[in-house]
């Protein structure tokens, strides 16, 4: 399809006609301003897409083109509203405390752990393991020698080390996201 100015023409005089009726239209239904202002531009594009179907419509079966353009739009952006609404209402039920969590706090405990991942690469993999199992899984001995294939007694060496060497690390270094891992060590 080639386009040309009066094309544009045409499409500018649909805009300055119709534009504000499809905004009310959408806002009356979806009561949110962006959502309507995104309405009325998918409406828009649409209508530039079917260019040559409007140019073969008289004046009233395009106000209707138009209109059943926008509230079809308009129902489907409250539709897909409305199924975002029972996906939130359905993820409070579920998880109240992930919902409620502020993301400052999230983002605080998410550095913590990569901080603390990193204090715990000093460790070989069998004493970073138990202590894993031990401080963030709150394991018992008997428990993580039964995961590690282990004896319990050589799973309380090993976290006895790793918490020895933990707080070498750590000894001196006064931060707040080590104040819950320093009281393992």
């Amino acid at each position: 399809m080639k386009v040309t100015n009066k094309d544009y023409e045409k499409m500018e005089e649909l805009y300055e006609l119709y534009e504000q009726k499809v905004y009310y239209m959408a806002y009356s239904i979806l009561h949110n301003i962006q959502q309507a202002e995104d309405i009325v531009q998918e409406t828009f594009i649409t209508l530039y897409r079917n260019l040559e179907k409007i140019c073969s419509l008289n004046t009233q079966e395009l106000k209707r083109y138009i209109l059943r353009i926008a509230k079809n739009k308009t129902i489907d952006s409250y539709r897909k509203n409305k199924r975002h609404k029972l996906f939130l209402e359905e993820y409070q039920r579920e998880s109240p405390e992930v919902v409620d969590e502020n993301i400052e706090e999230w983002e605080q405990r998410l550095m913590s752990e990569l901080q603390i991942d990193t204090l715990l690469t000093e460790l070989n993999d069998s004493y970073r393991q138990v202590f894993k199992y031990k401080v963030f899984y709150n394991l018992s001995y008997q428990e993580i020698s039964e995961v590690m294939g282990i004896t319990e007694v050589n799973v309380r060496k090993q976290f006895e080390r790793a918490r020895k060497r933990v707080q070498k690390i750590i000894g001196g270094i006064e931060n707040d996201e080590f104040k819950e891992l320093q009281k393992y060590v």
